[in-house]
């Protein structure tokens, strides 16, 4: 369960910081600040399963 929620509350966090950075971003360049909230969430999730397989975490 500790684990379930953890990895929920990491989701909504990456999603979150990935919004602000889009939200930011998209004065400057528009729509394609949707291409750097996915840069974000895409980073979030590699750096993630990267951790997860150096630590011995399930992957």
């Amino acid at each position: 369960m500790r684990e379930r929620m953890t990895t929920a509350l990491d989701t909504v966090g990456l999603l979150l910081v990935a919004a602000g950075a889009g939200a930011g971003a998209y004065r400057w360049l528009g729509l394609a600040a949707l291409a750097m909230s996915g840069a974000v969430v895409l980073g979030g999730s590699w750096l993630a399963s990267r951790v997860g397989r150096t630590k011995g975490g399930r992957t």
